[in-house]
Formats: structure tokens, sequence, C-alpha cells
């Protein structure tokens, strides 16, 4: 009834209630089945659909020409029973469904998977899995492991011809990790001296008898800065990188315009991961869909994140929680560096709480918002199967139950509004 309602009103009050005049694009998919992506207008009207024969993976693009990039899942992979969508085919789609280019980008050693972004020059940011033995996590000093680990890579891939890419940059967090239970190996060292770096013992994995370590779900670029952000559910923290680095200073630790080459720049959300700080300084709790706020909307700069809270009183189940959008902005220095004392943890220490917090929407997975040029903040809740938007007095504006409107089946990653 509540749909219906708001319905009525924004469709013939749009003035009133101050909706943010846009389309909203998203995906909708479940399981391996087929699946379609829409963008529709403020009064529901579909506006365009394309239909697609394989399951749709994270969130689409969509280009100024009416083209759209998009990631299916792949039709076979390597990766075993693992959680989470797993995807390796890429698509580029006019706006009539025609395939303006296509590329399977897996390995057995190497998988996409959850989300990917189109750069300013057209590449593509691939977030991804690769395969390290056993063998090697045990000589990296990994001490709570029962098989193989997948830790997270991210190629950029330029797209060629109709169906091939070239890739042009790549990080592998493999390169960047310390660990303190073995003073032998090269990676040792003391984990609060050493922040830049990711402990390889934490963090637990989704199936203990498969690798999927960090469980990276969201990845964003700001042209401005040359950095990556991305996120990990399973570590509760968001993390920035360099990207004007080369593949070469990528994997080492100098060159870049931090000068600091493929090491952590940033980090946030859980200062127990480098060990300073407690459990009262955590502020993330499995989030996703981090990205920068664009130039020219309120909050410019600033990053804006879904932090899903599950609150399990059976462990994992994700049965409840208390969802929320959050915005905050990172300490910065007088060289323009991030700014961290030898005996402090990455601020800011409070965030800005954008909407929620109150019991009022939960997901345990995916999700995401992004900011509005209006001020207001659109909102996907992935399990709720519910998009909104909210201004800037927290009023709900506009609101939409994806699956109470016609053919629309599975679940959306996360929605945008263009």
């Amino acid at each position: 009834m509540r749909f219906f309602i708001l319905l009525t009103f924004c469709v013939h009050s749009f003035s009133f209630c101050e909706v943010y005049n846009g389309l909203i694009f998203f995906s909708q998919s479940q399981g391996s089945a087929s699946s379609k992506t829409y963008l529709i207008n403020n009064s529901y009207n579909k506006v365009n659909i394309w239909e697609h024969e394989l399951s749709a993976i994270g969130i689409p693009h969509l280009n100024t020409d009416g083209s759209i990039i998009i990631q299916f899942k792949s039709p076979d992979h390597s990766f075993g029973n693992t959680r989470g969508p797993i995807g390796g085919t890429f698509k580029k789609i006019d706006w009539n469904g025609n395939a303006l280019w296509q590329y399977d980008f897996y390995n057995n050693s190497f998988h996409p998977h959850h989300d990917f972004e189109v750069l300013p020059n057209g590449n593509i940011l691939v977030l991804g899995w690769e395969k390290i033995a056993y063998s090697d996590a045990i000589n990296a000093g990994r001490v709570n492991i029962e098989n193989e680990i997948w830790p997270l890579v991210i190629y950029e891939i330029s797209p060629l011809d109709n169906d091939s890419a070239e890739i042009v940059w790549e990080w592998h967090i493999w390169d960047h990790l310390i660990q303190d239970v073995d003073s032998s190996l090269n990676n040792y060292g003391i984990i609060q001296n050493s922040p830049e770096l990711v402990d390889i013992n934490i963090g637990q994995f989704t199936n203990p008898n498969e690798g999927d370590w960090l469980h990276t779900n969201a990845i964003a670029y700001n042209e401005n800065l040359d950095q990556i952000v991305f996120s990990s559910r399973h570590l509760n923290e968001i993390f920035i990188i360099d990207h004007s680095t080369t593949t070469l200073e990528a994997s080492g630790h100098d060159g870049g315009n931090g000068n600091k080459g493929g090491d952590i720049l940033y980090r946030w959300g859980n200062p127990m991961n480098y060990d300073r700080g407690n459990s009262n300084d955590q502020k993330l709790n499995a989030q996703h869909g981090v990205h920068w706020i664009p130039d020219g909307f309120p909050g410019a700069g600033k990053l804006l994140i879904f932090n899903n809270n599950p609150i399990d009183t059976i462990p994992n189940s994700n049965e409840f929680g208390n969802s929320s959008v959050i915005e905050f902005e990172p300490e910065i220095d007088n060289q323009g560096n991030y700014f961290l004392n030898s005996d402090s943890v990455y601020g800011p220490e409070n965030y800005d709480l954008v909407f929620g917090g109150n019991d009022s929407f939960f997901s345990s997975f995916q999700s995401g918002a992004y900011r509005l040029p209006n001020g207001n903040t659109f909102i996907t809740v992935s399990e709720e199967k519910r998009l909104f938007e909210v201004d800037e007095d927290d009023e709900v504006v506009w609101e939409c139950f994806t699956e109470q409107l016609s053919e629309l089946m599975g679940y959306t990653a996360r929605a945008k509004k263009y």
C-alpha cells in the first residue's frame, strides 16, 4: 500500500517533493538465468529495456550515446561454489540491443567478480580474484588456512575492435602484504608500523575450503586524484590506492603521485586491521558501494558508502540488521597526503549519517547510494528490492519496490539515476 500512495503523490507533485528530474538505470538478475537492464523515468515508465541471455552482474554503465557496458556471469569458472556475483563476460550493447563489443576476460587462475569501473578514457577497471596456492599462502605467513587463497587483483583493460582487449595496467594486493608470525619471511614486520600494507592474517574466508578471502565488492575511480577506492566486506574496510603508477611501480613501494608505489594510501573503517584502535573504533560492517561524490555535486570529494551493518544472533546469518548511508571526507595534510600520525588511525573519527541507522531499511548484501546534483541521495536496498530517493531533510521523495513492476525479477546490485 505504501508503494501506491507514494506513486500517486510523487507522479502528480514532483515540484513539491523535489524529486530529481532524471532517469533510473539498473539491471535485474538472479542465479544463472537470463536478465534485463532497465531505464525508467520518475513516472515508472520504461524508457528502454535491454534483454540478456546471460545473468547480469553488478552495476551496468550508461554511455552518453545510449549504449551500455555490462558484465555478465561467465558460463564456466574455476573458482568453486563461492558466494557473490562472479562475472567475466563483458559486453558493450547499443540502444537497440546489438552487441558492439564482447570480451571473455577470465582463465583458470583469475576471475572478475562483483564490480567494474569505466574510466573517462573508455578503459575498464576490472576487480577480480587471482588464485594463490595453499603452499604459497603458507610461505607468505598465513596461519589460518585450509586451502588456496584468492587475493584481490585489479586489471585495467582497453577494449579493442569488437571482441578483444589489452591489459594496460594492473595491481595485485599480494605485492602489499605483511605478517608478524614468522620473522624468517621477507614480509615480516610490525603491523601497526606499516598501515600501508595489509596483514595476511586478518579476515576469514567465506568458505574455509575455498579461497574467497577479502570479498571485495566495489571499485571506483577519482580522475582528479588519479586514485582508486575499493571495499572489502570481510575486512569491514575501504582502501585507496594510486593509479598514477606504472605497473612496475604498482608492484612495489615507490613511485606514482603519492610516491608509495602500489602500497595503500588510505584506509578507513576498521583500524584494528592494522593493530591500532579497538572494536569501538570500527565504523564499517559488511559495507558496499564506496565512491567519491563527483565535482559539482553537494558533498563533492567526500566518500559515500552503503554500510550494510548485519547484526547476527547466529554468526553470519545476516537475517537482520540496521543499514545506513554515510559520507565522510578523508583528512589531508598540507602536502595533499592522507593524514596519519605514528600513533593514530586514519580519520575522520566521525562521519555524517546521510540516511538510515534507525531500522528503516536493511540489506545483508550488495546495495549502494549515489548523490544527485540537487543534493538528494539515490539509494538501492538490494535485499528489499527497493529503490528510493531522499532529500537533504531526510524525506523520501520517490520510491519503487521493483518486484511490483511487471517483468522485474531477481535483485538489483545498485541502481543509478542519470
